[in-house]
């Protein structure tokens, strides 16, 4: 069945408020609540995650957490295929908050975010009867920061790095199946896990669910903004640092097929100065950084301030495709940028990739994208290139840097699979 009106999606934290929605042919999704077949739900371990970290959330904080809910979950339970044109949803979301009123000014702000996000016409409104912010125990804390820790290597890097500096950041994470054991190993073993805000959203509902996910950054930004104001003293801003390389953040479309929203722009810099003009817009104490926007993940690998890199780099967890290998796949553009990071940084890669010999997969999907860009980089603008995913800043400079991240970034991939042997 084809849609061509906004399905309209009701978040709230109660289940019979939910479950009346769906009675009215809605999406009901009940927020901090564990989902089942018959009723969508997500966030249910939520409350207990939030004992980890120093003091009780803000409201403020754990509302704009309930609004990335419910985008999280709107992006996961509505699917595309259903859409008019396949892809393009139309969403009208409507969130139950605690209070309501300082979002209520920025709901068109949010709506041009969602919609560069994840390429959807989003409509979005807020009502009161949210739930509050779980208590937690005042507990002495000396971390100055909040870092998203992913498990990934440059969320490693990142957090290996800001301690070089000096700095002390609140690790926060997304603990899915697969990231989550990782996500505690490598912690441990840089002596960070007993400061870290592990949550998992948990979504769950009838399937099937709608497996592009474009919009879970909101999801992972969401923990990071509580934690960093949970930071907070005296409404004095608190970094929240996103560790992301500029190619994957810039994201440039490999080939035509991968135009706009068919690549995805978790850490885009148009995104995350847009989240932060929303966050400014409310008074939310979070600064969100990304400070290797402008470096290449090679440059990352072997600028990293900390040698424990040598030791620990082949345990992240970088794949994007390979979780039911339970290992890196080897062949997916995430991986493909890892691989040609170790090559770039000329440092051993230790990671056990399932299609190790890339010549035996020439005709996949995301190894032939990749050797497209590579082989036709030295011809092309690569400026127009880049901003195709989207708007780059205005600033000459920072323009100037972000479009060359790009070249530098596909230089590193072209150099990895140039020494390959294709048949």
């Amino acid at each position: 069945m084809v849609t061509r009106i906004p399905t309209r999606v009701l978040a709230t934290p109660n289940a019979m408020r939910a479950t009346a929605a769906v009675a009215h042919g809605d999406v009901g999704v009940a927020l901090h609540h564990i989902g089942r077949p018959e009723l969508a739900g997500l966030g249910g371990t939520l409350n207990q995650a939030a004992a980890a970290l120093p003091r009780t959330p803000s409201v403020l904080a754990w509302d704009f957490l309930s609004i990335a809910l419910a985008v999280h979950a709107a992006d996961r339970f509505v699917i595309r295929k259903e859409a008019a044109d396949s892809w393009t949803r139309m969403i009208a979301l409507e969130v139950e908050l605690a209070d309501p009123e300082p979002w209520a000014a920025q709901a068109g702000a949010i709506e041009d975010t969602l919609r560069f996000l994840s390429s959807d016409i989003w409509s979005v409104r807020f009502r009161g009867g949210g739930a509050r912010p779980p208590a937690v125990a005042d507990r002495p804390t000396d971390r100055d920061c909040a870092c998203l820790f992913s498990g990934g290597l440059d969320s490693l890097i990142g957090a290996l790095d800001l301690r070089a500096e000096g700095r002390r950041p609140l690790l926060v994470s997304q603990a899915s199946p697969k990231e989550g054991s990782v996500q505690r190993t490598l912690a441990g073993l840089i002596g960070m896990d007993a400061e870290r805000f592990s949550a998992r959203a948990s979504e769950r509902w009838r399937q099937p669910y709608e497996p592009s996910s474009r919009a879970r950054s909101m999801l992972f930004l969401g923990y990071g903004a509580v934690a960093a104001a949970s930071l907070a003293r005296d409404g004095a801003p608190v970094d929240l640092f996103v560790p992301e390389n500029g190619l994957i953040s810039i994201n440039a479309p490999l080939t035509h097929r991968r135009m706009a929203s068919l690549s995805t722009r978790t850490t885009h810099p148009h995104f995350i100065s847009s989240l932060q003009r929303v966050l400014d817009g409310v008074g939310l104490p979070a600064r969100i950084r990304t400070p290797y926007a402008l470096k290449t993940k090679g440059q990352m690998l072997a600028e990293c301030r900390d040698e424990l890199i040598h030791e620990l780099a082949h345990r992240s967890y970088s794949c994007g495709k390979g979780k039911r290998l339970n290992q890196h796949c080897g062949r997916c553009v995430p991986c493909l940028i890892r691989r040609a990071s170790f090559e770039a940084a000329g440092m051993r890669d230790g990671t056990d990739y399932w299609a190790n010999d890339l010549s035996e997969h020439a005709s996949n999907e995301d190894v032939a994208a990749a050797r497209f860009a590579a082989a036709t980089l030295e011809r092309r603008d690569v400026a127009r290139w880049a901003s195709e995913a989207g708007p780059l800043p205005t600033d000459p400079d920072l323009r100037r840097g972000h479009v060359d991240v790009v070249r530098r970034g596909t230089a590193e991939v072209k150099a990895f699979l140039d020494a390959i042997a294709w048949p």
